[in-house]
């Protein structure tokens, strides 16, 4: 019979909050500058690692748009993280660029803890084990020079 066993660790101590600050920047330096240098490629990326369609990205220089606001409020309430719209609206106004630098770390973040989980397949092993007194072949003597019987 075959089961799977599944192996799940302990992945973050508050999972209701951001895993990092609007102005963490520097703990992604590749989505900074990304999103310094190519902003219309980076929230396109991001779309896409948040399974969402890219085709409605335009080049907006970093200016706020339904679509900011609308990945920011649907990562937030895809994992529980604690926030209001108007929270999300002010976050997104003030610094757009750094609003979504922290919704790509989100993700990122996220993606990884559900890598961590491990499927373990168990396929159980029948061992017979030799049962000492019985001898398949009786005539067989693996030690030919000792006779139990000395008197035949």
């Amino acid at each position: 019979m075959a089961g799977t066993v599944t192996v799940m660790q302990p992945l973050m101590s508050s999972p209701t909050v951001w895993s990092s600050g609007t102005f963490d920047c520097f703990n992604d330096m590749a989505s900074c500058c990304c999103a310094l240098w190519c902003y219309p490629c980076f929230v396109g990326s991001t779309l896409s690692d948040y399974n969402e369609n890219c085709g409605l990205i335009c080049c907006d220089g970093g200016v706020p748009s339904p679509i900011h606001l609308a990945l920011r409020y649907g990562v937030r309430k895809q994992y529980g993280i604690q926030g209001s719209l108007c929270d999300d609206w002010w976050q997104v106004c003030c610094c757009t660029a750094c609003s979504m630098c922290q919704v790509a770390r989100e993700i990122k973040i996220r993606k990884m803890q559900q890598q961590t989980t491990t499927v373990i397949n168990v396929q159980p092993v029948n061992v017979q084990m030799p049962n000492p007194g019985y001898n398949p072949n009786p005539g067989y003597n693996p030690n030919p020079g000792y006779n139990p019987n000395p008197g035949y």
